[in-house]
């Protein structure tokens, strides 16, 4: 099988010619932190050529880019510098503040969803329903320019991904991820139960545009289809909340994946032990990244609790790369492949392997899994 196939036939648990190595390199910020690679060529060239796994080509769609006023501010006693955004919306001022630290990668400006942002916020994007309602008239599907941009840019990547046959997968796709990034973790936890027509709002606003671009990726042929409920978990809601706001839609996006013959990746790393009766009746292809140290869930307990799934994790990285050794590393591949063994399974370091961390784990990570696979 070639990368492309085994990678979708192990995430809708189909017999493979063995199960696959995925991993994620972790390319974010602080620059120091970030792999060599410049270019998601020469990315798949040393998974592919050089470390002998297989990779991934991602891919989604962009909102409307909404006009931005930026200026900067030194508040008294404060060590930071302030800056400042402002969006003028037809319902007025949408505004966001954060304390940019030299560590601050986004410039002169705020993105709505940014962890850099959100942590550093001195006042948020969202406080109030009048700033969803100002949100919601800035927060905009891609307009038919970008798509025409959107649809060149997809098309050269189908080429990169033939000529190196890995799959695409297509993201861009979050529910409660964006409350925190808009609003703050503690701000958007505490609004949850203070004001929760808030969190519907931006729940019900991120779906309405999503969806739409959904449908556009399904019908450009992008049926691999990845949503990122990292913090959807439990984390941060309580298992009633997530039945509130997150399985009606998730549940609504998985049948239109799959009624165009598509693949449904859920990722969530912690949080995830209280949410597994309702993953349960959730019908997605593959969990990535439940963690196998930190999330308090054992594989097994996760196998046993989520039949017919597939699984792509198996090893913390953390954990069993960051802080481990290499014969730890090694046991933790032997492990995942005793729990999860039999099943749809892709082997990866969950959530990413990061450049300053032991390079000699990673490989004992990758040749164990050469041995077992």
């Amino acid at each position: 099988m070639n990368p492309d196939e085994r990678f979708v036939a192990a995430l809708r648990g189909e017999p493979v010619d063995y199960a696959p190595c995925v991993p994620v390199f972790w390319r974010g910020t602080p620059r120091h932190h970030a792999f060599p690679w410049a270019s998601d060529e020469e990315r798949l060239r040393v998974a592919i050529e050089e470390l002998g796994v297989d990779a991934t080509l991602p891919f989604g769609l962009a909102g409307r880019a909404p006009e931005v006023r930026s200026w900067l501010e030194q508040p008294p006693g404060e060590p930071y510098p302030v800056l400042h955004n402002a969006i003028d919306t037809p319902r007025g001022p949408l505004t966001a503040a954060v304390r940019k630290s030299e560590d601050y990668p986004h410039g002169d400006r705020i993105p709505f969803f940014s962890d850099w942002a959100c942590s550093r916020y001195a006042k948020p994007w969202i406080e109030t329903e009048a700033d969803v309602e100002r949100l919601a008239t800035v927060y905009l599907p891609a307009s038919s320019a970008q798509l025409e941009a959107a649809r060149a840019s997809l098309e050269r990547r189908r080429g990169m991904a033939r000529a190196w046959r890995v799959p695409i997968v297509a993201g861009g796709f979050f529910a409660l991820n964006g409350a925190v990034h808009l609003m703050g973790a503690e701000r958007a936890a505490l609004a949850s139960m203070d004001c929760p027509e808030v969190i519907a709002g931006l729940v019900e606003l991120f779906h309405r545009v999503q969806r739409q671009h959904l449908d556009v990726l399904l019908s450009w042929g992008c049926t691999t289809v990845l949503r990122n409920g990292w913090y959807d978990s439990t984390d941060f809601w309580s298992p009633a909340q997530f039945q509130r706001w997150i399985v009606p839609h998730l549940r609504d996006d998985i049948a239109a994946v799959h009624a165009a013959g598509g693949a449904f990746i859920y990722q969530m790393c912690t949080g995830v032990g209280p949410l597994l009766p309702a993953l349960a009746g959730l019908e997605f292809d593959c969990l990535l990244e439940a963690e196998p140290v930190l999330g308090g869930v054992s594989l097994r307990e996760l196998a046993a609790a989520l039949p017919g799934k597939s699984f792509w994790g198996g090893v913390s990285a953390p954990i069993h790369i960051g802080e481990g050794t290499p014969e730890g590393a090694r046991a933790a591949v032997r492990g995942a492949f005793e729990a999860l063994a039999g099943r749809g399974f892709l082997l990866k370091a969950v959530p990413s392997i990061r450049a300053h961390w032991p390079w000699e784990n990673v490989l004992a990570m990758i040749d164990e899994w050469k041995a077992l696979r």
